[in-house]
């Protein structure tokens, strides 16, 4: 872990430097300064700087070694067998071979890269310390910590994820958490107290981001200026508060944290409030892509209206296409569902094989093909309706219909008679849900579940969940 830590000033100094390559706004008033070498000192003399220095970490979170691919439609979603692929640099995932070939490198660098940002965050919430009551504007100082709090919070939980047993299996020694700039290497702690510091983050993120996000106007603009980047040439600029992690997108995830954890009643209460979420009209706040635009065939192949948060990357497609991502079971997993699922329509070409789903035919303000979705609302429902099915399975059982009505199913499920039944229906959403998106992985793994292989079987992964790291 040493090997990876830097000194304050200098990391955010390599952060300045890459924000300056993707930030026109920052042109006039850094000038005085060399675009690759700008000082903390200058960065943090307004508290634009301060924005510049979190969209540094937004980039980071966006790369190609993080959710720009490896953590997305890359190594994760190999493992959960989402693809059949033949003669690519997965190939030896298919065995769960962590060595060979690289694989020990990519899964240190993904180590790496993410306890890097996690220090960037820190060291820009030391920074912000520094700062008097005077210096942020009002709501400014709050949105940005609790962005930052939220980030930290959801590498750490990743990290916990990748490289320590599900806490179904095993409340084990995991990763350590950072939640100061230091040199120091911090002890591992277990899995349990790991996620009792994840849960505190995102509650006090909760907390400081409610006041500015759940404004009547803020709601409003959630939607209105998600796609427009024409005045607002960066992605993470204040008119795309909609893709940030905000507010909505911080309880998603604390739901997501919480069944993690087995506590059912904080996940369920989570999802619900994002869920039930009303705009002044009383319509909600955050919508699926309607059929009216799918059956006209207006959409992006993304579905993006019900993303909760989104990363961007330039270029991402283009990095996307490189590969030919080809799905095996597609008529096993879509079923009798497979000509009214609008995942089907979007997602894959018309014989269902190949994964399209970043491949965008109607771009929307010309820039959803760059968008990475994090956090949809799907995964909220998929969630509540888990949560809730011990005590009122009718109910959870609504829930995931109603999610599947939205997405085109036409034939209702009908009652399902146990809770692991339940979860099987739950993964097979899943897999049409977030395929490409890094999350079916992380679903076998805190239910410890079988995973359907490309030839239609199923692999008992248990003790491949967790990935070694060889350089900490």
């Amino acid at each position: 872990m040493k090997k990876f830590l830097m000194t304050q000033k200098s990391r955010l100094v390599v952060l300045a430097g890459i924000m300056i390559l993707f930030s026109g706004c920052v042109k006039n008033w850094l000038e005085l300064e060399p675009k690759s070498e700008v000082s903390a000192d200058v960065l943090f003399e307004t508290p634009e700087g301060f924005s510049i220095a979190l969209n540094g970490i937004y980039t980071n979170l966006s790369s190609g070694t993080l959710y720009g691919g490896e953590l997305t439609h890359g190594f994760v979603d190999v493992l959960a067998r989402c693809y059949d692929l033949k003669n690519t640099l997965y190939d030896q995932l298919k065995n769960y071979d962590y060595v060979s070939a690289g694989m020990d490198q990519r899964i240190n660098s993904i180590w790496a890269l993410a306890y890097s940002t996690i220090a960037n965050c820190n060291g820009l919430l030391n920074e912000m310390n520094k700062k008097g009551p005077q210096f942020f504007k009002a709501h400014e100082r709050a949105r940005l910590e609790g962005e930052i709090l939220s980030i930290r919070a959801m590498l750490h939980f990743d990290l916990l994820r990748l490289y320590a047993p599900a806490p179904v299996v095993q409340d084990a020694a995991a990763i350590p958490y950072y939640t100061t700039l230091t040199h120091v290497p911090m002890p591992e702690k277990r899995t349990s107290e790991i996620l009792q510091l994840i849960i505190a983050d995102l509650t006090r993120s909760k907390e400081l981001q409610k006041p500015f996000d759940s404004r009547v106007a803020a709601k409003e603009d959630f939607h209105r200026y998600r796609y427009r980047f024409g005045e607002d040439q960066t992605f993470f600029g204040t008119g795309k508060r909609g893709f940030r992690m905000g507010y909505y997108a911080t309880a998603a995830l604390l739901a997501r944290v919480a069944i993690y954890v087995g506590n059912n009643q904080l996940a369920y209460a989570n999802a619900m409030e994002v869920i039930n979420d009303k705009r002044e009209n009383n319509e909600s706040t955050i919508l699926f892509t309607p059929a009216t635009i799918i059956d006209v065939g207006e959409y992006d192949r993304l579905l993006s209206d019900d993303i909760l948060f989104s990363l961007y990357r330039i270029k991402f497609e283009e990095g996307f296409n490189k590969v030919t991502f080809l799905l095996p079971n597609t008529s096993q997993i879509f079923g009798s569902d497979l000509n009214s699922d609008y995942r089907k329509k979007c997602y894959l070409t018309t014989n269902g094989r190949q994964l399209l789903k970043f491949d965008m035919e109607q771009e929307r303000e010309g820039e959803i093909t760059s968008a990475i979705p994090m956090i949809r609302l799907s995964e909220l429902y998929h969630i509540a309706a888990e949560t809730l099915y011990d005590t009122d399975p009718d109910g959870a059982l609504a829930l995931l219909n109603t999610l599947r009505a939205k997405r085109g199913c036409t034939v209702p499920l009908s009652s399902i008679a146990s809770k692991s039944a339940f979860e099987d229906v739950i993964i097979n959403d899943a897999r049409r849900e977030f395929v490409g998106e890094g999350k079916l992985f992380f679903l076998y793994k805190r239910l410890n579940k079988t995973v359907l292989d490309e030839t239609g079987g199923n692999q008992t992964l248990t003790g491949k969940f967790v990935l070694p790291v060889t350089e900490r």
